[in-house]
């Protein structure tokens, strides 16, 4: 995990300041009054609590409002919280246990039994077609959407919202009368069976021998000898398109998006002729079962294109995964190396490739 931000320490400290004078307020007074200290400290986060004014101990949730490129953030929030004698600290805003209740909004009141959804598929999330099981009049179109995605959040948890779910679009009467149609309040456990069965995503690392499909690609855009696209202004229109075979590891697709391998690593080395392919091959083979072995990662695809190999590792903390491959990125063939890590859990440069083998 990446060292704390001063920021963070200082709300901390801020936060275990006010312990006394939070305590002393009932909790809906107390969630502002913690608000208004984060705000001073870490921006685009927030608090949350859950449970009743007389409980010794509640949750304090620290929130991102779905905001996946805050997410990081919310992690590190959390792993330096200091032992808090009232609270218990967690990261995202869980799913509810009472998926059934409803929401008003400017005199206008909906239930998440009135709200239907369908599953489809789209890439590796899942997207959400929604259709309204009464008559929205005409002037609360809008504020039904947008209760529509309040409830989802929090029917599905904030986490699983924001990464597993794709497209989400709002339909009529439906055109298939086949298309099963469930209340979102009774979605989880069928979101779950989809996620799994249906997408394959059960969670479970793999297993003995991975298997492996592959494709040659052409892209639009060349790149330069570091791995980089070339600008449009910097393309022959007269060049041929530049092509590229890529591997991808579909035994991976079953841990696709597990919120503990949310890091995209790629390893992306030079390989100028036949011998130092092979050296570059086993490299990044080695570093796939340094990785795999403790499951601290895994390797989803290889891409070679221009002269250069790229490997995609998903890995569960970038400087864990750092650390484990230092004795293999000392090696000769490492003297090319390009070393990026984003944050992607999603898992979106894996599902850039795997996408065309379904295609």
């Amino acid at each position: 995990m990446t060292t704390p931000s001063p920021a963070i320490g200082a709300f901390w400290r801020a936060f275990s300041d006010a312990l006394a004078s939070l305590q002393a307020l009932p909790l809906r007074e107390r969630v502002g009054a913690a608000n208004a200290l984060i705000d001073q400290h870490l921006e685009g986060l927030a608090l949350e609590m859950s449970g009743d004014d007389a409980d010794a101990v509640v949750d304090l949730i620290v929130t991102a409002h779905g905001s996946i490129e805050r997410f990081p953030l919310v992690a590190q929030v959390v792993a330096a919280a200091p032992a808090l004698p009232h609270y218990r600290v967690r990261a995202f805003r869980e799913r509810t246990t009472q998926p059934d209740f409803p929401i008003g909004m400017e005199g206008f009141e909906l239930s998440t039994a009135e709200v239907l959804v369908a599953l489809e598929q789209d890439g590796g999330q899942a997207a959400l077609e929604i259709r309204f099981g009464r008559e929205i009049p005409s002037d609360y179109q809008d504020h039904a959407r947008n209760m529509a995605f309040i409830m989802l959040d929090h029917v599905l948890g904030e986490y699983d919202f924001a990464v597993k779910v794709g497209a989400v679009d709002f339909v009529g009467e439906p055109d298939d009368a086949h298309t099963p149609w469930v209340p979102l309040s009774q979605l989880p456990p069928v979101f779950d069976r989809y996620w799994t069965e249906t997408l394959g995503h059960t969670g479970h690392f793999p297993t003995g021998e991975a298997e492996w499909d592959g494709l040659e690609l052409q892209f639009d855009c060349p790149i330069d000898e570091d791995g980089n696209e070339l600008p449009p202004d910097d393309i022959d229109s007269d060049d041929a398109p530049e092509t590229g075979v890529v591997m991808v590891n579909t035994s991976a697709n079953a841990v696709a998006m597990r919120a503990d391998l949310a890091y995209a690593l790629t390893v992306d080395l030079a390989v100028p002729d036949t011998d130092t392919l092979t050296a570059v091959q086993d490299l990044q083979d080695q570093a796939a079962t340094v990785l795999q072995v403790p499951q601290l990662g895994i390797l989803v695809l290889t891409l070679m294109r221009a002269g250069r190999r790229q490997a995609l590792y998903y890995v569960s903390d970038e400087q864990l995964a750092k650390q484990a491959l230092a004795p293999l990125l000392l090696r000769d063939e490492a003297a090319s190396l390009e070393l990026k890590v984003a944050y992607d859990p999603a898992w979106s440069g894996y599902f850039e490739y795997a996408g065309y083998l379904s295609a």
